[in-house]
């Protein structure tokens, strides 16, 4: 096993050498630096393609790591990783489309494809188990809220559910001297399942501004307006969640290693991505605050029921976010709170922002 990590790092440097289309790394304190051949093999090597401008951002849809096995005792025992981004490999060069089912077999192809012009250690796509899955759909509200900026959405999707087990990722602000999140995306994260709900408006702006730092050319204007209403709902699952599935997938008779098959059938994809939107946004129509009390008020429901129901509204229109109004709960009430959201959703009222009466 250690021969054949030597041999694939060998046909990584022949390949840089001979194409130029490639850059290796290994890592000192954190940072990447250009590997160069030596007797010494670190624990970790990355491989890129870096001709971005020729291929478009995603690097050809293809990187490598080359890594110590974490699973294993064996100091010399190594893995290899492949990163892919399907849309990329399948030949779809723009900012917007998400991959569906039907790309994949045309990236699996085309993984194959560059993998053997590299090494034939890297064998074919069917070798390789899944270990990450990122499903997501994209959201147009060019006909539902077309008056709403990005920023405002992303406000108003940031009032949404936090889960539990989730946290929202977040980082130090120098400026405002305190841990924030980033203004286009609403991020959470588990062990098992990150979710992030982002803008593609802001998100372009921001990468676009990056190609210029690095003096490459900005994104075309034409693709960032085209963006502007459009949010993307993303499911990642982690290695534990995509083991759990590949497991039920080989129960009912999947046999092939890393079953992509079964864990990108569109039915699956379409169950992950509306229990997980539910989850965190939630279902029903979108009222200011004002509205959803006319309705409740017009059900004709007793007076205590209908107290309750407005009692929830407010508290979260208060607390400007579920999450946050959930964790204001005294504990010994948090079973009815709960039980009242639900009950505005079963009168489509979405219990998570539109209550908050922003819009």
């Amino acid at each position: 096993m250690y021969d054949e990590v030597w041999q694939l790092i060998a046909d990584f440097l022949t390949y840089r050498e001979k194409t130029g289309d490639i850059e290796m790394y290994r890592f000192k304190n954190g940072k990447p630096i250009i590997y160069y051949p030596s007797s010494f093999l670190p624990p970790k090597v990355t491989i890129e393609f870096k001709d971005r401008e020729r291929y478009g951002d995603g690097d050809r849809g293809i990187n490598w790591c080359i890594r110590k096995s974490e699973w294993s005792n064996d100091y010399f025992d190594y893995i290899i990783e492949a990163t892919i981004n399907p849309k990329i490999l399948a030949g779809i060069k723009d900012y917007l489309t998400a991959a569906t089912y039907n790309d994949i077999d045309l990236a699996a192809a085309n993984f194959n494809k560059i993998s053997q012009e590299i090494s034939p250690l890297l064998h074919s796509f069917s070798n390789y188990r899944i270990s990450r899955i990122d499903y997501c759909v994209n959201i147009s509200l060019d006909e539902f809220i077309p008056e709403c900026t990005p920023m405002r959405f992303m406000n108003l999707i940031k009032r949404s559910n936090i889960p539990p087990h989730y946290e929202e990722w977040m980082k130090y602000d120098d400026t405002a001297h305190r841990m924030k999140s980033r203004p286009e995306s609403f991020y959470l994260k588990s062990k098992s399942v990150n979710i992030n709900c982002y803008s593609k408006y802001l998100q372009l702006l921001n990468k676009s501004e990056e190609r210029v730092k690095k003096k490459r050319s900005p994104i075309d204007q034409e693709t960032i307006d085209a963006s502007r209403n459009i949010y993307r709902f993303e499911v990642q699952c982690k290695y534990h969640k995509i083991f759990s599935m590949s497991q039920k997938a080989k129960e009912a008779g999947d046999r092939s290693i890393n079953k992509y098959k079964s864990l990108l059938d569109p039915i699956i994809c379409t169950t992950i991505v509306s229990d997980y939107y539910k989850k965190v946004i939630g279902k029903g129509d979108w009222y200011t605050l004002s509205t959803a009390i006319q309705i409740i008020k017009s059900k004709g429901f007793n007076s205590q029921k209908e107290q309750h129901l407005i009692n929830a509204l407010k508290d979260v229109s208060r607390c400007r976010s579920l999450a946050k109004a959930k964790e204001s709960c005294p504990i010994e009430k948090i079973g009815t709170f709960t039980r009242t959201l639900k009950e505005l959703e079963n009168l489509n009222i979405n219990r998570k922002r539109q209550i908050i009466g922003v819009l």
